[in-house]
């Protein structure tokens, strides 16, 4: 996983729990990069699921819940450093599709080794926007979590319903974001 992820979540444990838990964390799952993480470095996914597993420890919050949060605080800093220009981009459904074919592929030729995940999307005859997540990590709260941050960075409205979900055996998650006109 890009170490860019890893030090985002330690500005967010520390933003809201304190550099002490931070350090809580650390000592309790021993990460072989000694909670030294570098933003363009590449670290073991099971580092990042071991912190979320301890952090959900600490604080008494749900791993769905707590990657939810996660995926709200990671949006502005993706967002800010994404290695395309989206200032063209005005709204959440715009940026929801263009994930896949062009911050996605612009990412990977930034960081060729970086694992991404994949989406798929239609359109429903009501105008909901639903994306089929696909990704080895199984992160479709951590997705929920980024969408409903994007929406607020839109000034937009959302509610996202997931019918189908890996965690329950589905194949690929089913993301409906339904927008605020018709929510």
């Amino acid at each position: 996983m890009q170490g860019s992820i890893f030090t985002t979540l330690s500005k967010m444990v520390i933003d809201k729990w304190g550099i002490e838990t931070w350090n809580e964390l650390l000592d309790t799952i021993k990460p072989s990069s000694k909670g030294i993480y570098t933003k363009g470095m590449q670290y073991d996914d099971s580092e990042m699921t071991a912190l979320i597993g301890a952090l959900s420890k600490k604080t008494n919050i749900d791993t769905p819940s707590l990657v939810r949060t996660f995926g709200r605080y990671l949006f502005i800093h993706l967002y800010n450093s994404s290695p395309t220009n989206l200032s063209h981009i005005d709204n959440l459904k715009d940026f929801l599709l263009s994930i896949d074919l062009v911050i996605h592929k612009e990412v990977k030729r930034v960081y060729p080794q970086a694992y991404l995940p994949s989406f798929d999307y239609s359109i429903t005859p009501d105008g909901d926007l639903v994306m089929f997540y696909h990704s080895k990590r199984k992160l479709c709260y951590l997705s929920e979590g980024l969408i409903l941050s994007a929406a607020s960075h839109f000034g937009e409205e959302v509610q996202i319903t997931q019918p189908e979900c890996m965690h329950n055996g589905a194949e690929k998650c089913k993301l409906i974001i339904s927008f605020k006109d018709k929510i």
